[in-house]
């Protein structure tokens, strides 16, 4: 580090940006008040920033980068959190494999460096660039603080669309009309503020980063509410006259049936949410006592499909997955309850498999992530194309890796033991709770024990947690008692009398719960000779658990 200090202090006084009695002066002024000697120099008027770029350029070996000019992916840009890339004047530019390319005002700043190693996961590829540059693509790039408010308190955008509405008492009318009156309801479902209103609740939801949304019908009123974190909130509740043309517009984009409201209907739609970003929406519409409940599941495209080295698992457990693997056959089963994650991990083990030499199929209801490259087969029952239907055909086309959405019949799970014995490494998701559960689940199904031993590879049982948000947590104090009943003593030091333990306060980015994203929790369960032995003696999920 010290060469390469001395190397910029030769670059400047060569180039006569400074004089040695200004070097001194600055150095003097580092050595009282700490910092680096770039902003100091810059503190003291002594050299300007585009100066400096050059000169760190030079003596780095990089090359300055205009970084104003480059569009950078948001997914990127979220991998830093606006704060510390304001704090310390950076922004993540590309990710290629394990490098962050990241651009820097001081890239001899090694402790940033760090952090955002630390932070990210990734390796560092630091590029210089002029920190007022910096500062441009930090506001270009991360949106506005407005948008946090407006997470914070959907209800209170919607209270000023339904202001909007004048005639309310119209849309009692048009329900009441009957079938007949199909052209009525698509004028009145075609109203700007209904239209404001239902697109205002499906952008909230995708920015307040939920997985569904849920508008129900009640007696006297109808209220919406959101699942964010696995937890559902209710978020608002409106005048019951709004959920016809509510419900009524949701059909009209789902391509539904209008005037059904006594049969269930299933649809989708996508739609564009800020920065032409699009989203996927699956539609379930239900006939309740009160009227239809509609619910909305969020396939968000770009909840960007992780990196098998970024999910939280175990290093050992992960050594031992990524094993698995790239074994040529058999067969890799992720199990755990509805959106505990098993797809994300799925398409993280495609992702890592993933090379120009292979052919992967997948076979799923409905493809949530479109992954470059993949073959991705979307089942459609009604017309069927079923999950054995599918992977039959698939096995013709000869390939080398095949995913199965979920295994929800004995036939799927027939032709995914078999394509895993004939040479395939097949994926596939179970719904069973623990991963020695999955084996006595497809006992059950009717596979033999012997065929299970010879094809199962490794079986991941996962879970996810809310995550405590890192705006407004605090420490609190738990007692020792405390400590022993929940067995937590082992992960604190040996003669600390005091454990910090934090709890989410509550704050807006948060809408005060405490807690916003989550982090997985996993088990790998990995068919070890003694394993195989006690699956062949057919030996209770308490045995193999122990084993």
């Amino acid at each position: 580090m010290g060469s390469l200090k001395d190397r910029l202090q030769e670059i400047l006084i060569r180039d006569k940006h400074i004089t040695q009695e200004e070097l001194d002066l600055a150095l003097k002024e580092q050595e009282k008040s700490g910092g680096e000697l770039s902003k100091i120099l810059v503190k003291l008027n002594l050299v300007n920033e585009d100066v400096l770029t050059q000169v760190l350029s030079e003596g780095l070996g990089l090359p300055p980068i205009n970084i104003t000019r480059l569009t950078i992916d948001p997914e990127v840009v979220k991998l830093i959190p606006k704060e510390i890339a304001t704090k310390y004047q950076i922004i993540p530019i590309s990710v290629m494999g394990n490098q962050l390319t990241l651009a820097m005002a001081d890239p001899l700043n090694i402790f940033v460096i760090d952090n955002v190693k630390a932070l990210t996961g990734y390796e560092i590829s630091p590029i210089v660039s002029r920190p007022k540059d910096i500062e441009k693509a930090i506001k270009e790039n991360y949106p506005e603080e407005k948008r946090e408010e407006e997470i914070a308190n959907p209800s209170e955008t919607f209270e000023g669309i339904i202001k909007d509405i004048h005639d309310i008492s119209e849309f009692e009318l048009v329900k009441d009309s009957g079938a007949d009156e199909q052209s009525k309801v698509e004028e009145l479902t075609g109203e700007a503020p209904i239209i404001k209103l239902t697109d205002t609740i499906i952008q909230q939801a995708v920015l307040s980063k939920a997985s569904d949304v849920f508008i129900e019908p009640m007696e006297k009123t109808m209220r919406v509410r959101y699942r964010i974190d696995g937890v559902i909130r209710e978020i608002d509740r409106m005048n019951k006259v709004l959920h016809f043309p509510i419900v009524s517009r949701i059909k009209v984009i789902s391509s539904l049936d209008i005037s059904e409201h006594r049969l269930p209907q299933d649809g989708r739609f996508k739609t564009i949410i800020s920065k032409g970003k699009e989203v996927d929406f699956r539609v379930s519409v239900l006939p309740t006592a009160f009227g239809e409940k509609v619910v909305l599941r969020i396939l968000d495209q770009d909840g960007s499909v992780l990196d098998i080295d970024r999910l939280g698992f175990d290093p050992s457990s992960l050594e031992r997955l990524k094993e698995c693997s790239i074994e040529p056959h058999g067969m890799i089963l992720a199990c755990g309850p509805t959106g505990s994650g098993k797809t994300t991990t799925l398409y993280s083990i495609l992702k890592y498999v993933d090379s120009p030499k292979k052919n992967i199929v997948t076979v799923e209801d409905p493809v949530e992530y479109q992954l470059k490259g993949l073959n991705q087969v979307n089942i459609k029952p009604q017309m069927g194309l079923t999950f054995p239907v599918s992977l039959r055909s698939i096995l013709r086309q000869d390939p080398d890796v095949i995913m199965i959405g979920e295994i929800r019949d004995a036939e799927t799970l027939d032709i995914a033991v078999k394509a895993a014995l004939t040479g395939h490494l097949v994926l596939s998701s179970l719904h069973t709770t623990t991963a020695a559960g999955s084996i006595t689940r497809m006992i059950n199904m009717g596979v033999e024990p012997f065929l299970i031993c010879s094809s199962v590879l490794a079986i991941v049982a996962q879970r996810l947690i809310r995550r405590i948000c890192t705006f407004c947590k605090e420490p609190q104090e738990v007692s020792a008692a405390t400590m022993k009943s929940l067995n937590l003593e082992k992960y604190f030091l040996k003669g600390t009398k005091k454990y910090e333990i934090f709890r989410g306060k509550g704050c807006k980015r948060c809408l005060n719960s405490g807690y916003k994203g989550r982090v997985g929790i996993t088990e790998i369960f990995i068919f070890s000779p003694k394993i195989r032995e006690l699956v062949l003696a057919r030996a209770s999920e308490l045995k193999l658990k122990e084993a």
